[in-house]
């Protein structure tokens, strides 16, 4: 459904859409309703036909960011397909999708679901209790993975913002490389520790796997 206003329309996914918008452009301290109504050429009444509050917005946001982390992906794994795979699947996804769009990691994790989404929720818990674990052990798995994904990417994105700021941290690489002073840090420094934020990713969501794996086991 959409409502006309002096010859425009609008629509919650356009509202949405456009919020997505101002945050990669701009940052989560752009987004608001008055802000999004100016940007699609209505009044800002308009938008409370369809978003009665800017928490309201930023949990369709969040959901909106993680359809499109979820696109093509199925609530259960494929034919045969071991569960800690399609766990590692999903938190991949979800990775790349909050460190595409700027700001994303915070509004994805003070998220909550909408009622549209609680059947996919709800399927995908299914699929861990399916294979043992306790329904709210299963849900535990679901956060743990999530406060992961999100902590990785906000870091990530941190990382990058003191890049783009201009940050000097050559007096902090010269000093970690002197092994006089540091040999730890040095030694670190030197092997495989500065690695890219994906292999980084990744090493950690595979100690997590691991894990899970092994309270599995415990559980059977």
């Amino acid at each position: 459904m959409a409502t006309e206003t002096s010859g425009k329309s609008v629509t919650r996914e356009a509202i949405v859409s456009k919020a997505v918008d101002l945050m990669g452009e701009r940052g989560l301290a752009a987004v608001s309703l008055r802000r999004i109504a100016t940007e699609l050429g209505v009044s800002a009444p308009t938008l409370y036909w369809y978003i009665a509050s800017k928490r309201e917005l930023l949990d369709s946001v969040a959901e909106y960011l993680l359809r499109k982390g979820w696109t093509g992906m199925a609530n259960r794994p494929a034919d045969g397909q071991p569960w800690w795979d399609w766990l590692e699947e999903r938190a991949r996804a979800m990775f790349l999708v909050m460190t595409s769009v700027r700001d994303a990691p915070q509004v994805v994790a003070g998220n909550r679901p909408t009622l549209d989404r609680l059947q996919h929720v709800d399927t995908a818990l299914g699929e861990l209790v399916a294979v043992g674990f306790p329904a709210d052990e299963a849900q535990q798995i679901f956060f743990v993975l999530g406060g992961y994904v999100g902590g990785m990417a906000l870091e990530w994105q941190s990382e990058a913002s003191r890049e783009q700021e201009g940050a000097d941290d050559s007096a902090l690489g010269r000093a970690i490389t002197d092994a006089d002073r540091f040999p730890h840090l040095a030694a670190a420094a030197a092997g495989k520790g500065h690695r890219s934020p994906m292999s980084t990713f990744d090493y950690g969501l595979e100690l997590l796997i691991r894990g899970l794996r092994a309270r599995h086991e415990e559980l059977w």
